[in-house]
């Protein structure tokens, strides 16, 4: 491709990685929320007045680990901003910005998704379902366009 034009396709992959990366701050604040949710209730619940509810809180906060959520919210703001990042290395058609960190988000995506699937049981909503899927698909799409069809639209 000439110098100067984009493809039509990295731009749509850039203006994707805005979105998800803006869905992927919103769940990470989300996800804070809920910690610091969890947390209140697991304090809570070590009085003897709490209520039924509050204690069942409490032992699954417990039988979690704060661990695990800060391992969700790491991996889970790390992908949003690389996305956001490499989404303006797209625009700028930057190897570094664009196709490097590209890569590095389909890669933190794609292991992320598969330790979650294999971390969190079913009845909480993890394992291998439909969400894990969609959640592959993206990164997967990613690595190969990258590293295919927009290989060579990287010249800065």
């Amino acid at each position: 491709m000439s110098e100067g034009k984009r493809p039509g396709g990295l731009t749509a992959l850039a203006v994707i990685n805005f979105v998800f990366g803006g869905f992927g701050i919103l769940g990470s604040v989300g996800l804070l929320a809920v910690m610091a949710f969890l947390n209140a209730a697991a304090k809570s619940g070590e009085n003897q007045e709490a209520s039924e509810a509050q204690q069942e809180m409490a032992k699954a906060w417990e039988q979690v680990g704060i661990g695990f959520f800060y391992a969700m919210l790491i991996f889970g703001a790390v992908s949003a901003i690389l996305l956001i990042v490499s989404g303006i290395g797209y625009l700028q058609q930057k190897k570094f910005l664009g196709r490097t960190l590209g890569n590095a988000y389909a890669i933190v995506s794609i292991v992320s998704s598969l330790v979650m699937g294999v971390m969190v049981s079913s009845q909480a909503g993890g394992g291998f379902n439909i969400g894990t899927i969609i959640g592959l698909v993206y990164p997967v799409l990613t690595l190969a366009l990258l590293n295919g069809t927009f290989k060579e639209d990287f010249t800065r």
